[in-house]
């Protein structure tokens, strides 16, 4: 029985997506991922996630769609991954769709340290599922 901590990361860029999936699972996480949001989404409703992180402008689905679908599970920490610089606002906004953290996607390394951060802040919440 695994203790590792289980990642579901959604971006529409594949080659992202592996340089992600590589530095968690050298960090110790299990990650699970695609580049549909509607599959995420069944993903999410089917299995239990540590943390998301999801890229800002996935196909078929927006990222508020898929924030406000987390959010009403109150239980997966959601990072958003965003592309560019963006108005402060949208970062407020995202937040309150629900949000844990909105980060520059390039920036991995500040990535990893949200989701160790996001993971520290929910253990008390989350400390049944694995």
């Amino acid at each position: 029985m695994s203790h590792r901590k289980k990642v579901l990361i959604v971006d529409c860029d594949a080659d992202y997506l592996i340089a992600l999936e590589r530095h968690l699972e050298e960090e110790g996480f299990d990650t699970t991922t695609t580049w549909d949001a509607c599959e995420a989404m069944a993903l999410l409703g089917s299995r239990q996630f540590n943390a998301l992180l999801v890229g800002e402008h996935p196909p078929e689905v927006k990222c508020g769609e898929i924030l406000k679908g987390v959010r009403s599970r109150r239980s997966v920490p959601c990072i958003v991954l965003q592309a560019a610089t963006r108005h402060p606002f949208e970062a407020q906004y995202l937040s309150f769709l629900g949000a844990y953290a909105v980060v520059p996607k390039q920036k991995i390394k500040e990535v990893m340290q949200k989701v160790h951060q996001s993971l520290k802040n929910s253990h008390g919440a989350s400390a049944g599922a694995a």
